[in-house]
């Protein structure tokens, strides 16, 4: 693929998305499960050439942030961190556990600034325990989280890819 056509596939799935990390704050915040989709484009324009996903990433993040600040934390510190994670892992290996470890540390680190360093709580309310316990916490939702959400991931890129779009 030639640097202009993934310059320009990168930025279409930035805006992309930014536009799905968007939802709540243009509809309602009833359909804030949608933004579980953000994730996808980063997913898979990092998986194509992790430098260009970096880069959507942060454009992404800067376009959510621009609208509202709050979706662009969660976009930053959830779905498009692990987009991001996932993606560039798969680009340099195929073991899957090495993928969910390294993604699911990389998560717990961003979600532990969220709650932690941002004040913004990451289940609705305080984890219970003591920090250690709160921290083992978020790495096992991380794990499950990163898991669940890579085949998720792994199933839509194939069957994008079987249609020779990229």
């Amino acid at each position: 693929m030639n640097k202009t056509r993934i310059i320009v596939l990168g930025a279409l799935l930035a805006a992309l998305a930014a536009l799905f990390q968007l939802i709540p704050y243009f509809f309602s915040e009833m359909l804030v499960l949608l933004t579980i989709f953000s994730g996808l484009p980063i997913y898979i324009i990092s998986r194509i050439k992790p430098k260009v996903g970096v880069l959507s990433y942060i454009v992404a993040s800067a376009i959510t942030i621009f609208f509202t600040l709050h979706e662009g934390l969660f976009f930053l510190c959830t779905n498009g961190i692990i987009g991001l994670s996932l993606g560039i892992c798969n680009y340099y290996t195929k073991r899957k556990s090495i993928i969910w470890i390294i993604s699911s540390f990389i998560l717990t680190i961003t979600l532990s600034i969220m709650n932690y360093g941002i004040g913004i709580p990451v289940f609705g309310g305080k984890i219970p325990g003591n920090m250690i316990i709160q921290l083992v916490i978020l790495l096992c939702f991380s794990v499950i989280y990163n898991i669940i959400y890579f085949y998720f991931l792994s199933i839509i890129f194939n069957r994008i890819s079987k249609l020779r779009c990229f």
